[in-house]
């Protein structure tokens, strides 16, 4: 079974499209994948989450694990609703019982956290899923990465491979290719994903990337 976990370098840097890009490129592939948001947090209950808005992109089926009205991390989000804290372990049984292949988007970074000593990575690692990096194309972002990859290391966390994303705009070539050079040495970099305003033709950019990822591993 093929099960993925699209972290990201911070929030807002482009997950939900790289979650569809992926699920898009696994559909055309023969799978049947799940899109899973394993905690959606500062969305009412009846609203739109990150998890279905991906589904209806790719054009597959979704699940929600979690969500909390409160905007931010899920350890604030439920003290501010008087809601136990989630945990890794309850999370990653939820994830277990999901049939077939998964493409799990988590909330913010791999460490935003879930009580006072679990994070996402937690959930990653018990779930045995394989990480997806985002990286928001951005001064400071080689740091994020490289910290994200090395926390992956070290809670036995694969990386399939990471994608740079073009999130505000344009960047310099010089630039894009200064990151592929430092992030190549320790992880596949699958190439850039220019953002665009027209979310259809960003993600069918970003399955094309997923397209050599998808080959590989089958």
């Amino acid at each position: 079974m093929r099960r993925y976990f699209v972290t990201g370098t911070d929030t807002d840097v482009g997950k939900t499209r790289l979650t569809a890009a992926l699920a898009l490129a696994l559909r055309r592939a023969g799978e049947n994948p799940t899109i899973v948001k394993i905690v959606q947090t500062g969305v009412k209950p009846r609203g739109e989450g990150d998890a279905l808005h991906a589904s209806r992109l790719a054009g597959v089926p979704y699940v929600e694990l979690a969500r909390l009205e409160k905007g931010g991390d899920p350890w604030s989000a439920a003290l501010a609703e008087g809601s136990p804290p989630l945990t890794a372990a309850r999370l990653a049984d939820e994830l277990d019982k999901i049939p077939g292949t998964i493409v799990a988007e988590g909330i913010g970074g791999i460490m935003v956290p879930l009580n006072a000593g679990e994070h996402l990575g937690h959930v990653a690692a018990l779930a045995k899923l394989e990480a997806v990096i985002t990286v928001g194309l951005r001064l400071g972002c080689l740091n994020h990465t490289m910290l994200t990859r090395s926390l992956c290391r070290d809670l036995n966390i694969p990386v399939a491979g990471a994608v740079l994303v073009e999130r505000w705009g344009r960047t310099d070539a010089t630039y894009r290719d200064d990151v592929y050079c430092v992030l190549q040495g320790s992880m596949p970099v699958l190439g850039v994903l220019p953002f665009g305003a027209v979310e259809t033709q960003s993600v069918e950019a970003g399955a094309k990337l997923f397209e050599s990822l998808v080959k590989q591993e089958r």
